[in-house]
């Protein structure tokens, strides 16, 4: 009995170690009430992640968060134990005041969420152990693809920083980035988070950033939301926070899983079916939680412009890896795996 406790105690503290992190620069504090399907993870009993809950009793976050190796850069689908985790839901506040708390009974990394595919598919299912009783966020349709076009405004929020290596906010933070091509988001990321990552996917990722930066997600982010509004008005999630160099820079726009379309789809219907809107569905719950605001109409065009590549500094990058901290406390790490 006092090795497996011993081995437990080792265990956790790989865990605060390795997990993800990241929270939204630019953004403005939610409100209460609004984004109540907006998880904050808890790895190891500190806080490591963003989610989104996308069914009664699922909730979607990075592969990164849930991958025994992921936050270390070796994508690997073999998962932490779920009792590891703890999902908060319901509150904007990062001390979790009124939130709904809940355990974890099943982590599900995506099987090509491995170290062959770079570092594509980055989504992980977290199983409740019970259903929510606050209304899920549904994946968008994919005839609704036209709603994350290039230029159109989506909205991010998290638990995350508000500047790169900084504090962590008491609230969660939203903001709105447009879309950008993926011709834009290959050049600014050619060889992915790192020369081994194999570079951007478009199967798999999908970004969003202004060209001069100044808006993104960062450290504590990972897995959180890319929402979009859909015919009708209602907010739809089309991405989950991954990776991104640094937090907010100019010509790096931040980078998401695709999860509206593609294999992550496929992936993510094999376990949680009910977690899609049907194409022109209404769902009036959601028109509250924050919409996007219109993007200026010059942002449109230039989003596509080339940015001007730097040098890459490894140390720099923000592979979403949840930076771990206990609450209120600055996360350690410079690197962005947005969680």
């Amino acid at each position: 009995m006092r090795r497996a406790g011993v081995l437990a105690t080792l265990l956790c503290a790989l865990a605060l170690q390795a997990a993800p992190a990241n929270a939204v620069v630019g953004g403005q504090p939610a409100a209460p009430g609004t984004f109540t399907y907006v998880a904050d993870i808890l790895i190891g009993g500190a806080f490591g992640c963003t989610g989104t809950l996308i069914s009664p009793q699922w909730v979607l976050t990075a592969g990164h968060c849930g991958s025994l190796t992921g936050a270390a850069g070796v994508p690997t689908p073999v998962a932490w134990p779920a009792p590891f985790y703890t999902v908060q839901l319901g509150s904007v506040y990062s001390d979790g005041t009124g939130a709904e708390t809940h355990s974890v009974t099943q982590v599900v990394v995506d099987s090509d969420y491995i170290v062959t595919n770079g570092i594509g598919n980055d989504v992980t299912l977290l199983k409740l152990d019970k259903p929510s009783a606050i209304a899920p966020m549904k994946i968008a349709a994919t005839a609704d693809k036209p709603s994350w076009a290039p230029g159109v405004p989506a909205t991010i929020a998290g638990f995350g920083l508000t500047s790169e290596n900084g504090d962590a906010p008491a609230q969660m933070q939203f903001a709105q980035v447009p879309i950008t091509t993926d011709a834009y988001c290959a050049n600014a990321y050619p060889n992915g988070f790192t020369p081994a990552d194999g570079g951007f996917d478009a199967k798999t990722m999908i970004c969003a950033g202004y060209p001069q930066g100044g808006t993104d997600t960062c450290q504590g982010d990972s897995g959180g939301p890319l929402l979009v509004n859909v015919p009708g008005g209602d907010l739809r999630l089309v991405g989950a926070t991954s990776f991104g160099d640094g937090c907010a820079q100019p010509g790096k726009p931040g980078v998401y899983a695709r999860v509206a379309e593609g294999p992550i789809r496929t992936f993510i219907q094999s376990f949680v079916p009910d977690a899609f809107a049907s194409a022109g569905s209404s769902d009036t719950a959601q028109r509250t939680s924050g919409s996007a605001a219109p993007v200026p109409a010059g942002l449109r065009t230039t989003t596509k412009a080339k940015p001007t590549l730097k040098k890459k500094k490894h140390a720099r990058k923000k592979h979403h890896r949840a930076k771990h901290r206990s609450k209120h406390k600055k996360k350690h790490t410079k690197k962005k795996t947005r969680r």
